[in-house]
């Protein structure tokens, strides 16, 4: 009983923390809310917004529920070093933002003092063989006055060499100074993106402050409604990385199995344990119906019991669940492979509503399912139950 519900609430702490971390990366990389143009389409080049759409939503996001507002600038290069190229998405950012942007990742950098700096991912400069302060070629494609292709060169210096873990963005991205990104856009279109983070101790409500604690959604309607064009749309973060997120999502499937399976195992090993006691206290029964006890009243000893031992192994599965959640916190027992699953680390994450459910519906569960052994009582024959050896 005991590890069954350890192993619960193991797995569900397991899970939460899982999901939690990977968020938590993309998040200070992206945002809480993504606004951009309805035409892009997965991994193609973004679609630039105008500055008056631009400057419009940012006049309406100077509010207490959002914590910052970062327009930014997207364009697909081909990165060229001596010996090799490599397809990327540039982000243009201010200068001043990259650390915000990058700090828990920055493997080694460098101060940056011109324009031409860039931040590239490990991944990128094992790819084209270059390091820090290394110089390499960028190059984007603009279109002319008769709607050609023209490339456009650049040079650029790498100053940050950073890691997420990551590979969509590790593999796919690199970060520069938006004014480099922005001469390669049609004149009055300048970003392609504002990227939102929500201020959790505000919220918001038909655009108005308020202190009442609302859902996360509140704040996507609020920014639908300031949005200038209908071209123009909102994406959460779990929208805006829907692949990721998707195979986040098919790790409840595991979970859900390993508590039904779990739940199985404790239901079965009480309904063994009322058994065996009904049997090893067969004269005891017998003695019982003898002076007159009716079988439900036996049965609600035998249930009683049994749902005492079951609440002890659920105190004692609590006690150890939360004691190997508070050590693998500690110690990080378990590395992980960065490549394949996002987070060199898992940390657990405990919710002790979470916790104090299982335990609920576990005793709920289990107590109703006793009864069904119980019916063995009533088949006892009282002659023989006394005679019982």
């Amino acid at each position: 009983m005991a590890l069954s519900i350890s192993v619960m609430i193991i797995a569900i702490a397991t899970l939460k923390g899982f999901k939690a971390e990977i968020r938590n990366k993309i998040h200070e990389i992206q945002g809480d809310f993504i606004i951009d143009s309805g035409k892009n389409v997965e991994n193609g080049e973004p679609n630039p917004i105008s500055n008056q759409d631009v400057d419009g939503i940012l006049s309406h996001l100077k509010v207490k529920q959002v914590k910052r507002a970062i327009p930014t600038s997207a364009k697909a290069c081909i990165l060229k070093s001596e010996d090799e190229l490599e397809g990327v998405l540039a982000k243009g950012i201010n200068r001043n933002m990259v650390e915000e942007y990058l700090s828990s990742f920055v493997r080694a950098k460098s101060p940056i003092n011109e324009v031409n700096w860039c931040a590239i991912s490990t991944t990128t400069a094992k790819r084209l063989n270059i390091g820090l302060n290394d110089e390499f070629t960028a190059v984007f494609f603009t279109s002319d006055s008769l709607g050609n292709n023209r490339p456009r060169a650049r040079k650029l210096v790498v100053r940050i060499i950073y890691e997420t873990g990551m590979e969509q963005i590790d593999a796919n991205s690199i970060w520069l100074d938006h004014t480099i990104t922005q001469k390669f856009m049609k004149e009055g279109f300048q970003y392609t993106s504002i990227e939102v983070w929500e201020n959790s101790e505000l919220y918001v409500d038909q655009g108005q402050l308020t202190g009442n604690k609302i859902p996360r959604n509140q704040l996507k309607l609020y920014l639908n409604s300031i949005l200038p064009n209908p071209y123009l749309r909102v994406n959460s973060l779990e929208e805006y990385n829907r692949q990721i997120f998707d195979w986040l999502s098919i790790l409840n499937t595991n979970v859900v199995i390993i508590l039904t399976l779990m739940m199985l195992v404790s239901i079965t090993s009480m309904g063994t344990t009322l058994l065996i006691f009904a049997i090893e206290r067969t004269r005891f029964i017998g003695l019982l119906m003898s002076m007159g006890a009716r079988t439900t009243q036996i049965q609600s000893i035998f249930v009683f019991l049994s749902s005492l031992i079951a609440i002890g192994g659920i105190a004692i599965g609590n006690v150890f669940a939360i004691s190997v959640v508070y050590f693998f916190n500690k110690y990080q027992w378990i590395q992980l492979n960065e490549e394949i699953y996002f987070i060199k680390n898992v940390i657990l994450h405990l919710d002790f509503v979470e916790l104090f459910l299982i335990d609920i519906v576990s005793i709920l569960l289990i107590f109703i399912s006793l009864f069904l052994p119980a019916q063995y009582i009533k088949k006892i024959n009282l002659i023989k139950a006394i005679t019982f050896k």
